[in-house]
């Protein structure tokens, strides 16, 4: 069941009357918007499920640009997706206001109010690529299943404002501030994710490897991966219960391991098929299910994917809670 964002039953009713949902026909022309009469800013301040957007809005400074003229359309991430996420308030304001300033506009299409009929028209592909106000390119995706951006689904669509449109979202989105693949991973490990530490060491040893590509060279580079990330718990149930244990393995087999967590391409979760196999860069097949879980040949028991959609510059970045074995 998809949580609504707003729910005003009396005074705002009419602010919120023209919802078009996910699954709409597409136009051929180019839709127009009914205004509302309080502003994006506005809007957020009174739903009680965007409060965590409000207060990362008010530190970065954002909020007079949401209260402006625009037109804006506003990916709002309901505050359970910054929870999941691991964000509150406390975390904002620890955050510097530039970071937090390029986050927040990562959410924004500047200049256009886009209700899901004009992203219908617009969106030629999965993951089409359109440029946020921070600059930063995002991903949609329009089809039977709804809107995505990055992977994320919208929860509720057309929230009608003043100065543009709100679509409620289920995840946070977070632009590539690290860079690559390898770099993010790295980044990450030494700061707001520690699980990630022994795959770092993976791969530094895994790039040793004389049979196999560089692995550190590989998701350094500008070809799109998609990379199945185990945590440390990962690595610990499989055997090696400290980091010195991977930096001394065999590089051979680390790299061969390590290649079945590797699909090409820019992979979302909402990508992942419901019932159905990718292949790795190995040409390993992976067995995705609802969950969602990821099975490859040699598991007796799938993988759950604990974290998704990290973006980096050349691909994402997807945890998962086991090793993979080929």
């Amino acid at each position: 069941m998809r949580m609504k964002v707003f729910d005003f039953k009396s005074v705002f009713l009419s602010v919120f009357s023209l919802f078009v949902l996910a699954g709409c026909v597409k136009s051929t022309n180019t839709p127009s918007i009914t205004p509302g009469t309080t502003t994006i800013a506005g809007m957020v301040k009174l739903a009680g499920n965007l409060t965590l957007l409000d207060s990362a809005m008010s530190k970065a400074g954002l909020l007079p640009t949401l209260d402006s003229a625009g037109p804006y359309t506003l990916f709002a991430p309901v505050n359970i997706a910054f929870t999941n996420a691991g964000f509150s308030d406390s975390t904002f304001y620890k955050d510097s206001v530039g970071y937090l300033k390029r986050w927040i506009l990562y959410h924004i299409l500047a200049g256009y109010g886009k209700t899901v009929a004009i992203l219908g028209t617009e969106i030629k592909s999965p993951n089409f690529p359109v440029v946020s106000a921070s600059g930063d390119t995002m991903f949609l995706t329009l089809d039977s299943a709804g809107l995505f951006v990055n992977g994320n689904l919208v929860t509720q669509t057309d929230i009608i404002a003043k100065n543009g449109v709100i679509q409620a979202l289920s995840g946070v989105l977070i632009p590539p501030f690290y860079g690559n693949i390898y770099q993010t991973i790295k980044a990450l490990s030494v700061s707001s994710d520690t699980t990630l530490t022994y795959l770092v060491a993976a791969l530094d040893r895994a790039s040793a490897s004389t049979t196999y590509t560089n692995l550190d060279t590989l998701l350094s580079s500008a070809s799109l991966f998609t990379i199945l990330a185990p945590t440390n718990a990962a690595f610990q149930s499989f055997g090696d219960t400290s980091i010195s244990q991977v930096q001394n393995a065999n590089p051979d087999t680390l790299a061969r391991i390590l290649q079945c967590h590797l699909m090409n391409g820019r992979v979302f979760s909402s990508d992942f098929p419901q019932a159905g196999s990718l292949v790795s860069i190995a040409g390993d097949s992976l067995a995705f299910s609802f969950g969602p879980t990821v099975r490859s040949p040699g598991d007796s028991t799938p993988a759950a994917i604990i974290g998704v959609n990290r973006l980096s510059t050349n691909g994402v970045i997807h945890k998962v809670n086991q090793i993979l074995n080929y």
